[in-house]
């Protein structure tokens, strides 16, 4: 499941001008206004300035006081990604509503993609899938800042039967978390 086509242009609209401002405002990479604009971000590059954001999510606070033209629900959404959760997932399985992503912590996630879902970007054949990731709250869901990290490895079956155990049990407790 992804979000609208709305919300998918929305996010964008807001995530790469903050892209560029982090850059700038830390001066990593010349190119990345020109890039974010055609089309043509490097995503080794774009990690490393989502990094420098989410290592100090103050350049939130700092950016919405700039915007004078944007509104208050888009501001209030930047702001509301001071509340990422940042960290090493396990991408276990994919559900009509989102995918699960279970945490080092052993939380467990409902999480949306933007424009692709995550079942196109990783079939079911390919999970469990151990990946570095950014998730975010939007409006009334969860998403991920789109610049995921997957890690190949080999999982013991151990690791996996764990997994869904955790997920199991977070689904009849419900306490698989859906927002943040």
């Amino acid at each position: 499941m992804v979000l609208s086509p709305e919300d998918g242009r929305l996010f964008y609209k807001l995530f790469l001008p903050l892209l560029v401002y982090v850059d700038e405002t830390y001066k990593m990479h010349k190119d990345l206004p020109r890039m974010a604009w055609n089309g043509a971000l490097d995503m080794k590059e774009v990690k490393e300035i989502a990094n420098r954001l989410w290592d100090d999510v103050s350049l939130l606070d700092n950016y919405v006081a700039e915007q004078r033209d944007m509104s208050q629900e888009e501001k209030d959404i930047l702001l509301s990604w001071k509340g990422r959760i940042r960290g090493k997932f396990v991408l276990l399985r994919h559900l009509q509503r989102g995918s699960v992503f279970i945490s080092e912590e052993k939380e467990v996630y409902q999480v949306l993609g933007i424009q692709s879902s995550w079942e196109e970007l990783f079939p079911e054949e390919t999970l469990l899938v151990f990946m570095e990731a950014t998730l975010l709250p939007f409006r009334d869901v969860i998403i991920s800042d789109g610049v995921v990290i997957p890690r190949p490895v080999r999982i013991p079956e151990s690791v996996k039967e764990e997994c869904r155990s955790i997920y199991l049990a977070a689904r009849k407790s419900k306490t698989m978390r859906r927002t943040l």
